[in-house]
């Protein structure tokens, strides 16, 4: 009786422990972010944060001219006389070396 009673706790274990894994891993599989912003796409893990700072900066550097640049808030026009002249986000521009760059705030 007492084996019988183990091996059907062992077993109920086992499986809320693969019914646990099969969800998370699903939801894993879909890009859900949990708590702390990282999502989960494959393989790879990348942080939500990360990805919307790469779509604002892609966003920004497609601005040509320092009107278009200066129309979007979160862009800055930067002057250099080392390089051509170009529109950053402004966590990107915060981070340009100012011995090169002179940012429009």
């Amino acid at each position: 009786m007492a084996v019988r009673f183990r091996v059907s706790i062992l077993f109920t274990l086992l499986i809320v422990l693969l019914a646990t894994y099969y969800g998370v891993s699903s939801l894993a599989s879909q890009g859900v972010e949990n708590d702390l912003g990282i999502s989960s796409v494959g393989s790879g893990r990348n942080l939500l944060g990360g990805l919307r700072r790469s779509n604002q900066i892609s966003n920004c550097r497609e601005k040509n001219s320092k009107s278009q640049c200066l129309q979007n808030t979160k862009c800055k026009w930067c002057r250099s006389d080392a390089i051509d002249d170009m529109c950053f986000s402004s966590s990107e521009a915060w981070r340009l070396p100012q011995q090169v760059f002179f940012c429009d705030s």
